[in-house]
């Protein structure tokens, strides 16, 4: 769970994609964004258009991403989305440039 207040334009932009939060009632979607912010960046890369993607690093910043994302088990096409725009290879390791 993040601490920090989340950008409101962003939440915004998340409630208005339903799609990605399927099982999760809409007027739910900014509670599940604040409180299961490690579930809805596996989501959004698992699930998410590439607009989706730069929106959650934006939300959550790309240190928590890397942080999630070096730890979780991925399908194939987020394990690729994650070592595209965040560097986290397959094997869960950061490699920093």
């Amino acid at each position: 769970m993040i601490n920090q207040e989340l950008d409101t334009d962003l939440v915004g932009y998340f409630v208005g994609r339903p799609p990605l939060f399927w099982e999760v009632r809409p007027e739910r979607i900014p509670t599940v964004l604040r409180e299961n912010d490690d579930w809805v960046i596996v989501r959004v890369l698992e699930y998410g258009t590439i607009e989706d993607i730069l929106e959650v690093i934006e939300l959550y910043g790309r240190d928590k991403c890397i942080e999630v994302l070096s730890r979780e088990k991925l399908r194939p096409m987020a394990a690729s989305m994650a070592y595209l725009f965040l560097d986290v290879d397959r094997y869960g390791k950061h490699s920093a440039l």
